[in-house]
């Protein structure tokens, strides 16, 4: 009943530590970003407290509060938004405030529950002063704590951390298991169909997606405004870099993944072009992009793709957004036939 998709081995070794009554007191879930870690530790949470005799049940009241966000001994640690900090500043790193209200939460027995369970989200944003104050409470967690840190790369967290936690590492799922769940579901054939090749095998992110529309809709908006930046020429080009670059301001990790979209519609144009259709990502856009390639060589369209790559490491290594889009815009193939 954990209801997790692909990860076989990470539940296996769970249970086992559950049934054999030999819980760690902290652990590292980490793998790509959308994988579905949360869910995971959402799951290890309800079955270490639901109320039945082969948790988790997913149906009694702590199973649906957990899920919900509702259970008072499961306390998530996040980044601050701007709303949420005292000064009204988004945050970059995870406080050691934050950790202080950790160590008092941990002091006190569970309210409710068999375990107080707290989920640090984004782990590998702990500052060095914060990793230090957590790493005191991890030496002595006491009986009814669970510590799960969530993170895309384990080495990003401090060595004397990792050395107290139990790892355990969460892999993209195959893309015909996804598509068997979401039909095992109720989802339609053709949604699920989408969802199961447009997820990159990230179990976490399909699941979100299939229970909110809005995350299509965006992916939508984003897409046909690359295709129409594709027909454009360079002032338009101009503007459109200038907007990402701005995003990237405000909000790196969504400027990113529009990169992502761009490499991967490529992708999907290579495939096209190399009679590979059935295993592109992007299938409803099929007709579409089979008309933007057929314009374009294949020497064109793996130019395409070898400079969004560049785009993207020089990106990471933190050069100027600005210039670094500019130029990718340039040397883009035009594309002006179907569009």
């Amino acid at each position: 009943m954990w209801q997790i998709i692909g990860q076989d081995k990470a539940v296996s070794f769970l249970c086992n530590s559950l049934n054999q009554d030999k819980l760690c007191h902290a652990y590292v879930f980490y793998g790509p970003s959308g994988v579905g870690k949360k869910r995971m530790a959402l799951s290890f949470a309800q079955a270490l407290n639901c109320q039945v005799a082969s948790p988790p049940c997913q149906e009694c009241p702590v199973c649906e509060r957990i899920m919900t966000g509702n259970f008072p001994d499961v306390i998530h640690i996040e980044l601050l938004s701007a709303e949420d900090s005292s000064d009204g500043k988004a945050k970059a790193e995870i406080g050691v405030k934050q950790v202080e209200d950790i160590q008092h939460a941990a002091s006190l027995p569970p309210f409710e529950g068999k375990y107080k369970v707290f989920i640090i989200h984004q782990a590998e944003k702990l500052s060095v002063e914060s990793s230090n104050r957590l790493l005191k409470t991890l030496e002595e967690p006491g009986s009814q704590n669970i510590f799960i840190l969530l993170t895309a790369d384990k080495s990003l967290l401090l060595p004397t951390v990792l050395s107290r936690c139990q790892i355990l590492e969460l892999k993209y799922a195959e893309t015909g298991l996804i598509h068997e769940a979401f039909i095992k579901q109720g989802l339609d054939e053709e949604k699920a169909e989408l969802l199961s090749h447009l997820s990159y095998g990230r179990v976490g992110w399909a699941m979100e997606a299939a229970s909110n529309p809005e995350i299509l809709e965006e992916r939508k908006a984003k897409i046909d405004k690359i295709m129409r930046v594709l027909g454009q020429d360079e002032e338009d080009r101009f503007n459109y870099a200038a907007d990402v670059s701005n995003l990237f301001g405000k909000n790196r990790a969504e400027a990113e993944e529009v990169l992502n979209m761009w490499l991967g519609l490529f992708r999907d144009m290579l495939l096209l072009k190399a009679d590979a259709g059935q295993n592109m990502t992007n299938i409803d856009y099929k007709d579409i992009l089979y008309q933007a390639c057929g314009g374009l060589g294949l020497v064109d369209i793996r130019a395409g793709i070898d400079n969004i790559l560049k785009a993207q490491s020089q990106l990471r290594a933190n050069a100027n957004p600005r210039l670094c889009l500019e130029v990718l815009m340039l040397s883009l193939p035009l594309v002006k036939e179907g569009l």
